[in-house]
């Protein structure tokens, strides 16, 4: 009897613990699978918008013939890279206090049709008071900042989770693509996005969006070199680019220029209406980097540059982006070039942003190879920038 009353109780104290590990994660999502539509509009979902590009040759559908599941799926397409663009599907959230300390997970599940280029699937955490209110109030962003009194040179939105994975796969079935990043304190928007940067067509369907228990974060090895695809031998995936809309800029990787390897990176253009950062990022959405020594090199060569190309480093912290750019720069014709820069990671930092670029438009161009990116040690409260000798 002794026994059966111990069994008894077990199985009472146990029963809940079992249910709970059986419960599903609530999907977030509005409409996540593309079934509902909008009024009486031909192919838009409710809940989701598309990129603005104003171009032709973009396009976004939504259709009953290439569903994964229930009737519908959406598509975007590009046949033309005249004009460098990422053009995407998206829903945009407003999240509070439930998601900090969190982590969230976005998964799409996605095909490719003549992919010529990078499909992409992101989620961004971001603390954006403008975001936020222009959902409240259902109103566009520009509007949500008038009514907020803020101008757009002092826009407050600040990443504080970011990931994005590319695939690059000409041909492909649906396949199941996942990313997730921690909600730090202070976020109160997410976007979630699913498109391409290239030419051809990107096709989604079921999409989730969940909170789980954030995973501890990483405790980067010192003195290890933390850049992935370092030397551009791969296809660009593990690269964020910045390429403002000019038509004939171009990316791409070089297989007759090389510091070391097969490949280098080459950049040029040499048209556009305003100044502005291109280059190539990659990003760490890592709290334990707080209070570090970081130290960032790469390797520059430049032909008839007339801009100077230089590392910037960005650390997100609750009190806004702080940029630490390096002192030298490589302009006008040179033969390859290590340029770096090394500093302290402010204690509050969420997110930090190593940054190798240029301001284009201007005339010439530049090539990156080699890069690194790695954790020194504890903070030693200097900021420190330098440039080696030609050749490597």
């Amino acid at each position: 009897m002794r026994r059966f009353a111990l069994l008894l109780a077990f199985a009472c104290c146990a029963a809940p613990f079992a249910g709970t590990a059986l419960a599903a994660p609530t999907n977030l999502l509005a409409n996540p699978g593309f079934e509902q539509s909008l009024g009486k509009h031909p192919w838009m979902p409710t809940s989701w918008d598309t990129s603005r590009t104003g171009l032709d040759w973009v396009f976004f559908g939504r259709d009953s013939l290439s569903a994964r599941t229930g009737r519908f799926a959406v598509n975007v397409a590009n046949v033309s890279n005249m004009i460098p663009m990422a053009v995407n599907w998206s829903q945009t959230l407003v999240v509070g206090k439930e998601s900090w300390g969190k982590d969230l997970v976005f998964s799409v599940w996605t095909r490719s049709m003549g992919l010529e280029g990078r499909g992409y699937i992101v989620l961004q955490a971001f603390r954006d008071s403008a975001s936020k209110m222009a959902r409240v109030w259902n109103v566009d962003r520009e509007e949500a900042l008038h009514r907020l009194k803020i101008n757009k040179i002092d826009d407050p939105a600040i990443d504080f989770g970011w990931a994005r994975q590319y695939f690059t796969d000409h041909e492909t079935d649906w396949v199941r693509r996942e990313v997730r990043v921690f909600v730090p304190v202070g976020v109160n928007v997410v976007f979630v996005r699913g498109g391409l940067f290239g030419t051809g067509q990107v096709i989604l369907d079921d999409a989730s969006l969940t909170l789980e228990p954030a995973r501890p974060a990483e405790v980067y090895p010192l003195r290890t070199n933390l850049i992935a695809d370092p030397s551009f031998e791969g296809d660009g995936s593990t690269w964020e680019y910045s390429l403002p809309p000019y038509e004939g800029l171009q990316v791409v990787r070089d297989t007759t220029v090389a510091h070391s390897g097969r490949a280098a990176l080459k950049i040029e253009g040499h048209t556009g209406l305003v100044k502005a950062r291109t280059g190539v990022s990659q990003v760490y959405c890592n709290r334990d980097l707080a209070g570090k020594r970081v130290k960032a090199t790469i390797w520059v060569k430049t032909d008839s540059l007339k801009t100077g190309v230089f590392i910037k480093i960005f650390a997100h912290t609750p009190k806004g982006p702080i940029g630490y750019p390096s002192p030298r720069q490589v302009a006008g014709t040179q033969d390859w070039t290590q340029i770096g820069l090394d500093l302290d990671v402010p204690p509050d930092t969420y997110a930090l942003w190593i940054w190798f670029n240029a301001v284009t438009p201007a005339e010439g161009r530049f090539w990156f190879d080699d890069a690194t990116f790695e954790v020194l040690g504890p903070a030693t409260g200097k900021v420190h920038g330098y440039e080696t000798g030609y050749g490597g």
